[in-house]
């Protein structure tokens, strides 16, 4: 091997060595965002940023911002005779979706803009 093969190896192996270090580097202290549509449990502001997945919130309906649309929503699901209403979050085509419980058992419903409600 020539000598500049050599210099050339060795700074490909330093160069390695330094980004393997970097991925293996610990996380700086202090404040981390949490992914969209998740929640936080460390300390700050409750509000969380729209889901991205439709996916509903942990205690959306015992939060003191739910609003007059989704209280409607959850009397119309009790209505069809669903109890436990829960989770419910309102998604671009009109619909309402949460889970409830129907004879015993907790089922995924969907509000309709119709009014009908659907078990998914």
């Amino acid at each position: 091997m020539t000598m500049k093969s050599t210099l050339i190896a060795a700074v490909a192996i330093l160069g390695l060595s330094a980004a393997a270090h970097a991925q293996n580097a610990p996380m700086e202290p202090g404040a981390t965002n949490a992914p969209p549509g998740t929640s936080y449990p460390g300390t700050g502001s409750g509000a969380l940023p729209p889901s991205t997945t439709g996916t509903a919130r942990p205690g959306a309906l015992d939060s003191p911002n739910a609003t007059a649309g989704m209280a409607g929503a959850r009397a119309q699901i009790e209505a069809a005779g669903f109890t436990n209403v829960k989770g419910l979050s309102h998604h671009t085509d009109g619909t309402w979706r949460g889970r409830a419980v129907k004879n015993g058992i907790e089922v995924a419903v969907v509000l309709e803009p119709s009014g009908q409600v659907m078990v998914r």
